[in-house]
């Protein structure tokens, strides 16, 4: 929950805030881009979490710098100059954030075993996802209501600080209920100690064996669902003549991010169970890689037949998005099994999780030049296309991966 209220917070709530205050689009797109730039950077400071304290330390001291850093936000916006004082809180914001993330994921993986890890994975997506739902649309919603009655600045600082006392709650917790999630891998006393062992990390992680192959795993079996993710929510909003199914905004949010992400939670719980039952190996790999990209030939029958039956479409999207949760979660167990252990398992996963945001991010970025470029009909048999290289390198991990024998 406690890192879920931070990032919905720098990926909704703050677009909405600068909308309201007339901010440009320009601007806010540029800058909440800007924002959320340390959740794929975490990694060039991940080792540091390595050498000092505990990982419980480095999670409750996170929670505390946010709870602060969201109270100065509320102070910035009386000044005139609240626009460039709360990007510069923002992005401190973001390093707190991400700097937790990676400490919590320490005691994920230091305190749980193999099996663990996959059984409760999904749970992580139900309180993530929870606390997305309850602390984005609902403070953004608080804010509207707040701004009839005591204006815009009042309406945005409460909700601020409402941010505030929740991670300072969520710290207080954290420091005492938490396990500690090991202590320090290497202690160090001096700044060219540190650099030792911050070499030493890296060199750890890409002497790993088979890295390049996994890495390629990672982007290929993303490369289909990375662009559908993009391009799937206006293909609903665009007009039937444009070759999209005509909803409209309120009715594709309601498909996409109520529907849908409930549909992913129960589809992500169910592919932890099954893999904590099964056990993680080649025949449950090839099982989520199918569950996964056959769903996409939903959106391909969508594009194709253009139904009206509002009501078929929304369960066509809901089994979709429980297949996309269930297969996903493949990603997520690979990357426990064979890219996290080792001397340095914090660094491991944080690396790894960015080589994850990245391989979502490139293939997203041009998703678009193809939808415009093909039209929604071709894009979609494109994708289905781009599935292909997903079967053929889940094949191959068995080759590469003893534990997939």
């Amino acid at each position: 929950m406690a890192r879920g209220i931070p990032f919905i917070a720098l990926s909704g709530t703050v677009a909405a805030m600068y909308d309201s205050f007339d901010i440009t689009d320009t601007e806010i797109t540029f800058w909440t881009s800007v924002i959320m730039l340390p959740w794929a950077l975490k990694f060039l400071w991940a080792p540091l979490l390595e050498m000092f304290k505990t990982k419980r330390y480095f999670v409750y001291v996170s929670q505390f710098f946010l709870g602060v850093l969201f109270a100065l936000v509320a102070v910035s916006l009386i000044s005139d100059r609240f626009f460039g004082l709360s990007i510069g809180f923002f992005i401190a914001i973001a390093v707190a954030a991400a700097t937790q993330d990676a400490a919590i994921d320490g005691i994920y993986v230091n305190e749980l075993s193999a099996k663990e890890q996959q059984q409760f994975a999904g749970w992580q997506t139900v309180f993530f996802t929870l606390a997305k739902s309850l602390f984005g649309p609902g403070m953004v919603a608080l804010a509207f209501l707040l701004q009839e009655s005591y204006g815009l600045k009042i309406a945005w600082m409460v909700v601020m600080l409402i941010y505030a006392v929740l991670m300072i709650t969520a710290g207080v917790i954290s420091a005492t209920k938490i396990p500690e999630g090991g202590t320090a891998v290497h202690e160090v006393e001096s700044a060219p100690e540190a650099a030792v062992i911050y070499k030493d990390v890296m060199l750890q992680f890409f002497k790993k064996k088979h890295l390049f192959f996994g890495i390629g795993f990672i982007f290929l079996f993303r490369l289909a669902e990375a662009q559908v993710v993009k391009i799937a929510p206006l293909f609903f909003k665009a007009s039937r003549i444009e070759g999209g199914l005509g909803f409209d905004k309120s009715d594709a949010s309601f498909i996409f991010d109520i529907v849908g992400l409930f549909a992913i939670v129960i589809g992500s719980l169910a592919a932890s169970y099954f893999a904590a039952a099964k056990s993680f190996n080649h025949k449950t790999l090839m099982t989520l890689c199918a569950v996964m990209n056959l769903s996409y030939l939903v959106y391909t029958y969508l594009a194709i037949a253009q139904p009206v039956d509002e009501l078929s479409i929304i369960f066509m999207v809901a089994f979709q998005h429980l297949c996309y949760g269930f297969g996903l979660m493949a990603l997520l167990f690979f990357i426990l099994q064979e890219l996290t252990p080792g001397k340095y398992r914090l660094a491991n996963f944080s690396f790894a999780m960015a080589i994850m945001y990245l391989a979502y991010l490139l293939p997203g970025m041009v998703s678009g030049f193809f939808s415009d470029y093909m039209g929604y009909y071709e894009f979609f048999v494109w994708i289905i296309i781009c599935t292909i290289p997903a079967y053929i390198i889940s094949a191959l991990v068995l080759c590469h991966f003893s534990p997939f024998g």
